[in-house]
């Protein structure tokens, strides 16, 4: 995935973007800009090339990496719920007894747990740098 943006600071290895919201920022809300009226995001990306403040970027995040953050922040909670939901089934049916709201609380519960499970994992995601944008190309100086 490739994104254009300008650097608006720079820190040891690290440049800090900003990026213009795109129209599917809007249903994706993954990092807060769907639910804000913010028209851009600042990112953080490995800078090996250099890039100065000032600077019109390219960034790239690499594709399997995108899709591997996608089924861990969708995937899982999802997986969850259906877990959730059929290990109350299985343990309801062993007892002879029947409750979807049951079910359903139980698996929403595994849900929550899942959400809370890859919030206290986050920062040794971002610490590995596998889900860091990196700037690949400097495509010019902002005239602003």
């Amino acid at each position: 995935m490739r994104e254009v943006g300008l650097v608006v600071n720079v820190e040891a290895n690290n440049a800090y973007v900003q990026i213009d919201r795109k129209t599917a920022c809007e249903s994706c809300k993954a990092c807060g800009l769907g639910t804000s009226d913010e028209k851009s995001i600042i990112v953080q990306a490995i800078n090996n090339i250099k890039a100065q403040k000032g600077d019109i970027v390219e960034l790239d995040l690499e594709s399997p990496d995108v899709l591997l953050a996608a089924f861990i922040i969708y995937g899982i909670p999802l997986l969850a719920l259906i877990l959730g939901i059929f290990v109350s089934y299985v343990v309801m049916k062993a007892i002879n007894y029947n409750s979807e709201i049951l079910m359903l609380l139980t698996g929403v519960v595994f849900m929550i747990i899942s959400f809370i499970v890859i919030r206290l994992y986050e920062p040794k995601l971002k610490e590995s740098k596998k889900f860091s944008s990196t700037v690949v190309e400097i495509k010019g100086k902002s005239l602003i």
